[in-house]
């Protein structure tokens, strides 16, 4: 089957080299294997990456336009035949619209494109080890302050030493926040690592 390339990367058949870079950069994002899990990803990528190919050397693209054009031209051809000879005409390939129609429905690939995770999904996929993590940070939080006014109290270090007991605080507060399901700045790090 013979592909509008132009189509396919939704650009117009005056684009420019940059033009189809970008619109390329668009689709893959969209329908590479990596980060869309649909089955039809690769043979849709596959098509992509051909109509990159095909578009960005010139020999290959005014191929491919004299192509279209012929294409086009077979399309009015096969137009006026249907006028003139209305649904006696013989159904060609032109005629058949199923055959003619080269949009394809990126929409339909966004519900398999990955999406970020928020602090809920992860709850629910274990709330146990979700909550341990906020519950590790207020453990640490409570050593930190215990450690800096016990050596403080004992002069084992100056009393600036206690400022130190401030993340000790911080730690608690972040992790308590965080147990409840508050945004923290535990949840943004989280996320981070992640990543």
């Amino acid at each position: 089957m013979q592909y509008d390339y132009y189509k396919i990367l939704e650009i117009p058949r005056t684009a420019s080299l940059d033009d189809i870079k970008k619109a390329y950069r668009l689709k893959a994002k969209l329908v590479h294997p990596d980060v869309n899990n649909s089955p039809k990803a690769t043979e849709v990528f596959a098509v992509v990456s051909e109509a990159y190919e095909v578009l960005c050397d010139e020999q290959k693209r005014y191929m491919h336009d004299i192509k279209l054009n012929h294409i086009d031209a077979e399309k009015i051809n096969a137009e006026r035949k249907r006028q003139y000879y209305g649904n006696s005409a013989k159904n060609d390939t032109f005629s058949n619209t199923a055959n003619t129609n080269f949009n394809y429905d990126w929409n339909s690939f966004n519900q398999y494109v990955h999406k970020e995770k928020t602090d809920e999904d992860y709850y629910k996929q274990s709330p146990f080890l979700y909550n341990m993590f906020f519950a590790s940070g207020m453990f640490i939080g409570f050593i930190i302050i215990l450690v800096s006014l016990y050596g403080t109290l004992k002069n084992y270090w100056p009393f600036p030493f206690v400022l130190i007991s401030i993340c000790g605080f911080i730690l608690i507060r972040e992790g308590w926040r965080g147990m409840l399901g508050k945004k923290s700045l535990f949840g943004e790090v989280l996320k981070r690592l992640r990543k």
